[in-house]
C-alpha cells in the first residue's frame, strides 16, 4: 500500500479516484482552497493536479468528515449499525462513544456487544473505556467494572481511552479503584476525559493534576474558560436535553483548536429530525460562529485531541473521510474511507427485569424532598420540601426501584417542572445505572411501572385510561429495530406524554432519564432515596 500511495501521489500512476478542481477547506490554515483530491484505498494520497480511473465532480465544497467526540450510543436506543446509518449521510465518519449506559446493565458483555457492533458499521466507532461503572458508590447496577476486567480491552484497536471519570470526589480522595483505571490509561498512552460540573478552585485544579484532560459538562462561558486555563480541551454539548452551545458560543472563535462539539446524549427522533454534528455546526453558524472555526471544531481539534492523527482533515496520508456541503451547509454527499468488517457476529442478550410489580404502597410519602428541573439543562435545584402532590403548583411524585437484583430497593420524593398534570411516564432508561424511574400520580405510576415491567424494559406514557409503550429489548435500553422505526415510536408517544401536560420546553423523556444520575448536582433520586450533592 505504500508504494502504491506513493507512486499515486508522485503521479506516476493514477488514483483509484479523483475529485476533479475541488473547493475544499484547509483546516491547518483555514483557507478554502482549490484542486483535485487523489484518493488511493481509501487514503488521500495528493492535492494538486491528479488523474484517476474514476473522476467526481462537484460545486460544493469539501470538508473533513465530522468527528462527534463524545456520545452515549444507547441514548439513541439503537446500536451502533442502526445508528450508523442515519448518522452517516449527516457527515459524521467518526464518534467517539462511550458505553457506560449498556455496561452498567450487562457488565463487561455489554462492552463487547458495543465493540462488536461499532466493528461492523460504516462510520468509525472508537471507544472509551467506561471510568465509573458504576457511576457512585451509591448507585445499584448490573455489575462493578474495575481496572482487572477494563485493562485487557485496551489492546483492542476501537478502544482509545478512559471514558468520563465523573467521580470527582473519588479522584479528589485518590480512592484506590479509580486511580487504579487512571494510572492503568496512562500506562497504556491513553487519553482520560472528565465530567466535572461546577467544579473549580483546587479542586479543579487537583482533577485536571490527575490527568483528566477533557470536560464536556460547563453551561457557562467561564466556567468553560477556567478549564481552558488549565489545559483541558472544552467539549461543546447539545443534545436532546442539555443545550450548552448557546453558552459557550464564544470559546468556537476564541479557541477553535481548543473545543469540539458533542451530542453527549441524543434522541433518535432529533437524530431523524435535525441530523447529528451538522446540525450543530450549522446551529453555531446561526448564532454568529465563523464557519471555518466551526468546522474546526467538529474535525481537526477532535481528531488532534484523541490522537486520531490519520484523520480530521484534508491532506495526504490522512483517511479519504470527506464531506461534501452545498451553500447552507447542507451535505450533498459523504465519502468514508470504508473499514467497514462484516464478518463479525452481532450479539445481544434479553434483560429481564428482577423486580417485583409495584402497588400503591410503595408510592406512599408525606413531606419530602422536592427536584426542581432547569430547562435545558441536566443540572437539578434543591426546592427543600412540600407536604404533597400539588397540581396548581406543578409539584408530582418522581418514584424510582431497582430492577438488576431484586432487592426490593423503592423510594420516591416530589419533582417540580415537569408539568404533568394527569398520567404517569414510567422508564427503564435511568442514567447511568438504569433502574425504573417514573413520574406523574400514584395510580398511573402503578399503572406504567407494571406494564414497563410486563414488557421487559423501554418506556411507558399512560394517561389512566390509555398506555402506550416503546419496548427497548436490549437491556432495556436499546433496540435493534431501526433507528428510523425507533425514532417514529418514540415520537409518537412522546406527543401523547405532551397531551398530559409536560412542560414542552424539556424533552420528556432524556429529563426523565437523568433524574437518577447522582454526579450532576444538585439532588437526585435513586432507589435507597433522595441524593443531595
Amino acid at each position: 500500500m505504500d508504494k502504491q500511495l506513493i507512486d499515486v501521489a508522485s503521479g506516476k500512476v493514477k488514483a483509484e479516484l479523483v475529485i476533479k478542481d475541488a473547493k475544499y477547506l484547509n483546516v491547518f490554515t483555514g483557507e478554502i482552497l482549490r484542486g483535485d483530491i487523489a484518493i488511493e484505498e481509501g487514503i488521500i494520497a495528493g492535492i494538486g493536479d491528479y488523474e484517476g480511473k474514476k473522476t467526481y465532480y462537484t460545486d460544493g465544497l469539501i470538508v473533513p468528515g465530522f468527528i462527534d467526540g463524545h456520545i452515549h450510543i444507547e441514548s439513541s436506543m439503537a446500536t451502533p449499525e442502526q445508528l450508523s446509518k442515519v448518522a452517516l449521510p449527516h457527515g459524521t465518519t467518526t464518534a467517539v462513544c462511550d458505553p457506560h449506559e449498556i455496561v452498567n446493565v450487562a457488565g463487561e458483555y455489554g462492552l463487547k456487544f458495543m465493540l462488536n457492533s461499532g466493528a461492523r458499521a460504516d462510520i468509525d466507532f472508537k471507544f472509551m473505556l467506561p471510568s465509573c461503572v458504576p457511576a457512585t458508590p451509591l448507585d445499584e447496577n448490573y455489575k462493578a467494572l474495575g481496572s482487572r476486567i477494563l485493562t485487557p480491552f485496551y489492546r483492542h484497536n476501537g478502544v482509545i481511552g478512559l471514558a468520563e471519570v465523573m467521580n470527582v470526589n473519588a479522584v479528589l480522595s485518590c480512592n484506590q479503584d479509580i486511580m487504579a483505571k487512571i494510572n492503568c490509561a496512562k500506562r497504556s498512552g491513553k487519553i482520560i476525559d472528565g465530567h466535572a460540573p461546577a467544579i473549580s478552585g483546587k479542586a479543579l485544579n487537583a482533577y485536571v493534576a490527575a490527568g483528566i484532560m477533557s470536560d464536556h459538562e460547563c453551561t457557562t462561558y467561564d466556567e468553560a474558560l477556567s478549564k481552558l486555563r488549565l489545559g483541558q480541551f472544552i467539549m461543546i454539548r447539545q443534545g436532546t436535553a442539555a443545550h450548552n452551545l448557546k453558552e459557550l458560543l464564544p470559546l468556537v472563535d476564541k479557541y477553535p483548536n481548543r473545543c469540539m462539539f458533542v451530542t453527549d446524549d441524543l434522541h433518535p427522533e432529533d437524530l431523524i429530525s435535525k441530523g447529528h454534528i451538522d446540525y450543530i455546526i450549522k446551529e453555531a453558524i446561526r448564532l454568529g460562529a465563523d464557519k471555518i472555526k466551526a468546522i474546526t471544531c467538529a474535525t481537526l481539534t477532535p481528531a488532534q485531541y484523541f490522537g486520531l492523527s490519520d484523520r480530521g482533515a484534508i491532506a495526504p496520508g490522512k483517511r479519504a473521510d470527506l464531506v461534501v456541503l452545498d451553500d447552507d451547509l447542507n451535505v450533498k454527499d459523504v465519502f468514508t474511507c470504508g473499514k467497514t468488517n462484516r464478518g463479525i457476529k452481532s450479539l445481544w442478550r434479553f434483560t429481564s427485569f428482577n423486580v417485583m410489580p409495584i402497588t400503591l404502597s410503595d408510592l406512599q410519602l408525606g413531606e419530602s424532598d422536592i427536584i426542581g428541573l432547569v430547562p435545558g439543562q441536566l443540572l437539578t435545584n434543591d426546592l427543600k420540601t412540600a407536604p404533597g402532590v400539588d397540581e396548581n403548583n406543578d409539584i408530582v411524585k418522581l418514584f424510582a426501584a431497582e430492577r438488576h437484583h431484586g432487592t426490593g430497593h423503592k423510594a420516591a420524593c416530589y419533582l417540580k417542572g415537569y408539568g404533568i398534570k394527569q398520567g404517569a411516564v414510567a422508564m427503564s432508561i435511568g442514567h447511568d445505572s438504569h433502574n425504573i424511574i417514573a413520574a406523574g400520580y400514584d395510580e398511573d405510576i402503578v399503572t406504567a411501572v407494571n406494564e414497563l415491567i410486563s414488557i421487559g424494559g423501554g418506556i411507558v406514557v399512560t394517561d389512566g385510561e390509555t398506555t402506550k409503550s416503546l419496548p427497548l429489548e436490549i437491556g432495556g435500553i436499546m433496540s435493534a429495530k431501526p433507528i428510523a422505526e425507533l425514532a417514529e415510536r418514540l415520537d409518537e408517544i412522546k406527543q401523547f406524554a405532551y397531551t398530559l401536560g409536560i412542560n414542552k420546553d424539556i424533552d420528556p423523556f432524556m429529563t426523565l432519564s437523568f433524574l437518577s444520575l447522582p454526579v450532576i448536582p444538585s439532588i437526585r433520586l435513586l432507589p435507597s432515596g433522595v441524593v443531595k450533592l
